[in-house]
């Protein structure tokens, strides 16, 4: 018996020894598992243990912030600081705009084009060419604009000749055009002075020398219808003349014994004179017309030596009266023939 009881004290230490290290380990295994979160608190219901496998050591990064709690704890923990959630950035408004460094235009202005064909440009009292110049501007000259007219054609800017002026749209290059307001205060455009009508006054029609006058009763009976020159070689000057019945139609007057007086250029020519008369004898002419006079002057006769010149003739009846007007024609170089058509019915 005291053996026996030898014997069993040593088994009872050892077993004692068991309960307690099963005890420490199953406490420090609570502990590790409440450490890692899996335990949240004393109602939490216990996991089974599995036999633990052997640990394999992992990286873990460790913020700074729990770093330097560690660091500074003089000791381990066993449990590490949570990791501090990342501090979100509001989004940036989308029409909220990049900040530039552009500057923003405020002023509007304009320069005077240098391809003009003037060398300067008017500049007037107001928009419109019915205002009074006040100076010019030369090309390439640059003005800040303080207006325009609401039809945007003109543009008012300081200053010309201490005034403020207003340029025309066409002769300048505008920048920020969209600046430009309306000016204030524009000038009435002004009216020009309405010019007092003159009276036409009557142009003096001058008398009309009647040729005809002193001949009798019957008056002028004869009106120079054709004249037809031709180039004869201006060795002589030849006239030929029919001298046509009105009643008759185109049918010459071979009858009255008619004849010619002769003038160039205002000197008397002799041989055409009542020795010189129509005859019967009746011949074609330029345009079918029939002539029945015919008389040539050598062209030493004639002033000047020559046939080219202006001249004057009118009819004469048998009787010597006068039966036209003067009627004139004009020779040029060597037209000496010329065919005449004194007609009775005036065309």
């Amino acid at each position: 018996m005291p053996m026996r009881m030898k014997l069993l004290q040593p088994v009872r230490h050892i077993s004692l020894k068991r309960s307690i290290v099963r005890a420490l380990a199953l406490f420090a295994g609570a502990l590790f598992l409440a450490g890692c979160g899996l335990v949240s608190g004393p109602d939490a219901t216990p996991t089974p243990t599995r036999p633990m496998a052997a640990a394999v050591p992992t990286f873990t990064s460790t913020p700074e912030g729990a770093m330097a709690a560690t660091e500074s704890g003089g000791g381990a923990t066993t449990q590490q600081a949570a990791p501090a959630a990342p501090q979100q950035q509001a989004p940036a408004a989308a029409d909220t705009p990049a900040p530039t460094d552009t500057p923003v235009p405020t002023v509007a202005r304009f320069t005077v084009k240098p391809d003009l064909t003037a060398v300067n440009v008017n500049v007037r009292t107001g928009p419109s060419t019915a205002f009074a110049i006040i100076g010019t501007v030369a090309r390439g000259a640059q003005f800040d604009i303080s207006g325009r007219n609401q039809e945007y054609t003109w543009f008012q800017f300081c200053c010309v000749a201490g005034q403020t002026g207003w340029i025309f749209s066409t002769l300048v290059n505008v920048e920020n055009a969209h600046l430009i307001a309306v000016a204030q205060n524009i000038p009435p455009t002004p009216v020009p002075p309405t010019a007092t009508p003159v009276p036409p006054t009557a142009t003096p029609v001058p008398a009309q020398v009647d040729h005809c006058a002193g001949i009798g009763g019957d008056g002028c009976k004869f009106w120079l219808r054709n004249v037809d020159p031709a180039d004869n070689g201006g060795g002589e000057l030849k006239l030929q003349i029919g001298f046509v019945h009105g009643g008759e139609g185109d049918q010459v007057q071979i009858y009255g014994g008619y004849f010619v007086e002769l003038q160039k250029d205002g000197v008397q020519v002799h041989g055409f004179d009542h020795n010189t008369r129509g005859g019967t004898r009746v011949w074609g002419g330029p345009n079918g017309n029939k002539y029945h006079y015919d008389k040539s002057v050598p062209a030493s006769q004639l002033p000047g030596g020559n046939v080219a010149g202006t001249y004057t003739i009118w009819v004469k009846d048998g009787s010597g009266e006068r039966d036209s007007q003067n009627h004139t024609f004009t020779l040029h170089g060597n037209q000496g023939l010329v065919w005449l058509i004194f007609d009775q019915n005036r065309r």
